[in-house]
């Protein structure tokens, strides 16, 4: 597989949806807005499937299906190699796993939701587009939710507005050189450890985590309205993963509520630990 370096990860999914002349997809309705907001823009017909407590569809797929498979929390690299091996035309999307390894079609990260810039994401494809694309040359000053949540709205709110697919930009890639893989992985999975301790039997989302895989956040549905009151009573500037369903789906029984603790922070993550204890 080729790596393309894009500006965006919405972006590497449009990218796709172009090379491979896709115009139809099925997508879990457990995913960003903003990704079936993009399949839409290249006019590609989308059809939603439910997940299971173990992250899985709950439908058996056609062979030739395109599907697009989220790597949730970046912690479920089983579930995508098994997928992978049973569906030819799965995508999969890894925007919240940068480090698993590339399966599938094609698929795609993203490097803000890891790391300290301001937006990127690398796409991995055997098949590429002859366009060559401008280069970005947006500057943002990226900035972590914790750190200001007004300067990180206003960041959403002017990347959401970047329709355009774009190679990355140049003072990206110089950043992401400098950064050490390794550290950022001990550390992600240390902090996951931390919270894991305190918090797996309150948590109404039960996944392990498995050899290689480095994790984007941890995953805290509560089960608890004692820690659900603790934690809201803080006034703690916490990510909600997604909008809740409504209760006839199955993933209202194990995902609403989610909140994506930050595993790039490790005072912060004392500071919850000591608050739910």
């Amino acid at each position: 597989m080729e790596i393309i370096k894009l500006n965006l990860a919405r972006n590497c999914l449009k990218y796709i949806c172009k090379a491979y002349g896709i115009n139809k997809i099925l997508l879990p309705y457990y995913t960003c807005p903003v990704v079936w907001n993009s399949l839409r823009e290249e006019s590609c017909e989308v059809k939603f499937y439910h997940i299971d407590k173990d992250f899985l569809p709950t439908e058996k797929f056609k062979k030739n299906d395109f599907i697009l498979y989220t790597n949730y929390f970046g912690i479920n690299s089983k579930n995508c190699k098994k997928l992978a091996k049973k569906y030819p035309n799965i995508i999969i999307d890894n925007s919240q796993g940068f480090f698993s390894e590339p399966l599938g079609l094609a698929s795609f990260n993203s490097l803000r939701k890891f790391f300290n810039v301001q937006n990127g994401a690398y796409l991995f494809t055997s098949k590429q587009l002859e366009q060559v694309f401008e280069v970005d040359k947006i500057e943002l000053q990226p900035v972590s939710m914790q750190e200001d949540y007004e300067k990180f709205l206003k960041n959403e709110l002017f990347l959401d507005a970047q329709k355009q697919i774009k190679a990355i930009s140049p003072k990206v890639e110089k950043m992401m050189n400098d950064i050490d893989f390794e550290t950022e992985s001990i550390k992600r999975v240390r902090i996951f450890k931390q919270y894991e301790k305190v918090l797996k039997n309150f948590n109404n989302i039960q996944l392990d985590l498995n050899i290689g895989d480095i994790p984007y956040c941890y995953p805290f549905s509560p089960n608890s309205e004692i820690i659900k009151r603790k934690l809201w009573s803080k006034n703690l500037v916490l990510l909600q993963l997604w909008k809740n369903f409504p209760k006839s789906f199955i993933e209202s029984e194990f995902l609403n509520d989610t909140i994506a603790l930050p595993l790039d922070n490790a005072e912060y993550a004392e500071k919850i630990i000591e608050i739910i204890n």
